[in-house]
């Protein structure tokens, strides 16, 4: 079975992740970001769709901090999704798990 790590945010976000859940990907985790207070919140939320499906989140200020960064890699990850998010991660969020190599 695929196992991803999302990075996710908006509508766009989290119709992604159900196309990912309906094929069955392993969603080792999602990174996503909280919303603006200043923003009017219309759109669905990826965080709470993947709390539905039980798929851990996190939502860090800024995605690309050593942190975020060793979260995401023990989940031996083959395939990494960004979809719509703000807060762009850097490449180093891209990179496989060296047993992927």
């Amino acid at each position: 079975m695929a196992t991803a790590v999302v990075f996710a945010y908006h509508n766009v976000g989290v119709r992604c992740l159900s196309v990912l859940l309906a094929h069955g990907v392993d969603i080792a985790l999602v990174v996503t970001h909280c919303d603006n207070p200043n923003e009017t919140i219309w759109f669905d939320s990826v965080a709470e769709l993947a709390a539905l499906h039980g798929i851990p989140t996190i939502k860090p200020d800024n995605p690309n901090t050593p942190e975020v960064i060793s979260k995401s890699a023990p989940c031996g990850r083959i395939f990494s999704f960004h979809f719509i998010i703000a807060k762009c991660s850097s490449a180093s969020c891209w990179r496989y798990p060296s047993t992927v190599r």
